[in-house]
Formats: C-alpha cells, structure tokens, sequence
C-alpha cells in the first residue's frame, strides 16, 4: 500500500495534467486519471519502479483513446520549454512573458490561440511526442514505451514536431501568416 500511495503521491498531478490537455474537460480528466490509478493498483505487483511512468502515461493514453473513440476529437493546449534530453542543435521555441495589463493578456490569449492552432495541424504522432517529451518532461526512452516505438523514433519524430512547430510560429510572427500548409502537418 506504501508503494501505491508513493506512485499517486508522484504522479497524480502529472498523469491528471496529460489527461486533461487531451479531454479538455476537467471531470473527464479526473474520470481518466483516477481508473488509471485504479489499474495501477491492481496491477502493481508487476510493475517494477523503473518503469511505472512510463506505464502510467500509457494506460492514461490507451484510456484516453477509448474516450476520444466514443465521444469526440482530442485537442492539445499549450507547449513549454524543453525536455532533458534535448540537444543544442534541436530547435526549440522560449517566449518571453509579455507582461500583465491588456496588452499582455491579449498577446498571451494570441499566442495560446496559436500554440493550440499549431498543435491541432500536426498529426498525432508528431503532437503525441511534443506532448510527453516537451511538456510532460518524459525522457525519449520512456515516450517511446508509451507510444510502442523505438528511442530512434521518438526522436526523429520530435524533431520534425519541432521544426514544424518552430517554423510555424516564426513565420507567423514574421508575416502573420498562420494558414500556410506545412508538410509535416499531416504526415
């Protein structure tokens, strides 16, 4: 029980925050987390420490998916910073706060509108390892056990996620051009 309790301990904010820039919907999130913690307990004899992250994330997502099969389209929200594994040569997107008042929140309301808009352009198998890697900070090895894929896959599909998702921002912010087509998007 002392295990359990460590692994809800360490992982219920993370595995509730996956779920929920997914569902969009906070009871449904909750819903998800909480039968994946569910299976984590009957399950826990086989899981060994090393890689119950990694196993958590998949359940989450396999329930996911089942929710998304009966109900609606998945969604993605917001990306942030960078994973541990990530190189000098990896492009990466850092902005800068733009401050509180109306002009700061607008930009921000601008900027999530776009981060989102972006994301949903790619398809899932590059916005799926944006979002384990980028922004639940899973290392390549663990996303790839997640997604059933080689470490090598992983990283050539962050790549491309990111150069896509760089490119994207940076032409909008150059010309204001968000409509574009982009290869990558969709394969």
């Amino acid at each position: 029980m002392e295990r359990f309790e460590r692994y809800l301990e360490k992982f219920r904010g993370p595995i509730f925050s996956y779920v929920y820039r997914l569902v969009r919907d906070e009871a449904t999130a909750e819903d998800i987390a909480q039968e994946t913690f569910v299976r984590l307990y009957k399950e826990l004899d086989r899981i060994r420490d090393q890689t119950a992250s990694a196993w958590l994330y998949r359940v989450a997502r396999n329930l996911v998916t089942d929710y998304i099969r009966k109900k609606r389209p998945v969604t993605f929200t917001v990306l942030r910073g960078k994973s541990r594994e990530d190189d000098d040569e990896s492009p990466s997107l850092q902005f800068e706060h733009p401050g509180r008042g109306p002009v700061g929140t607008t930009t921000n309301n601008e900027l999530r509108e776009l981060i989102d808009e972006t994301l949903e352009a790619m398809s899932p198998k590059f916005r799926d390892v944006l979002e384990l890697v980028d922004i639940q900070k899973l290392t390549h090895e663990e996303a790839s056990k997640v997604l059933d894929c080689s470490v090598k896959t992983v990283s050539a599909r962050l790549a491309r996620a990111r150069e896509f998702f760089t490119n994207r921002i940076a032409r909008y912010v150059e010309t204001g051009d968000e409509d574009e087509p982009d290869s990558v998007a969709g394969g």
